[in-house]
C-alpha cells in the first residue's frame, strides 16, 4: 500500500511539473526612462503588461502640478479628485 501511494505521488509531481506556460515574452511597454518594459508576459494572451495594457486598471494621471519644474505630476492615482498622495490635502 506505501508503494503504491510512493508511485502514485511521484506521477502526480512528475505530471505537475510538465506544464509550460508560455512566459517567454517581455512586455512591449516602454518605462518612463524610456528603457524597455522587462515583465514578463503570456504572449497568447497580450503583448503588455498591467502596468501598460490601457484596459487592466482604472488609474488617471495626477492633475496636480510640481512646484519645482511647474509641469504637471507623473504619478498615477485612482483616487476621485484626481491627485496622488502628494498633492492631496
Amino acid at each position: 500500500m506505501r508503494n503504491k501511494f510512493l508511485i502514485i505521488s511521484l506521477a502526480m509531481s512528475g505530471i505537475a511539473f510538465s506544464q509550460t506556460t508560455h512566459v517567454d515574452k517581455t512586455c512591449d511597454g516602454i518605462t518612463s526612462k524610456g528603457t524597455n518594459c522587462k515583465i514578463k508576459v503570456n504572449k497568447e494572451i497580450t503583448n503588455l503588461c498591467h502596468w501598460h495594457h490601457p484596459d487592466s486598471l482604472n488609474v488617471n494621471r495626477c492633475s496636480g502640478i510640481s512646484k519645482s519644474t511647474k509641469m504637471q505630476c507623473k504619478l498615477k492615482t485612482k483616487d476621485e479628485s484626481g491627485k496622488c498622495h502628494h498633492h492631496r490635502k
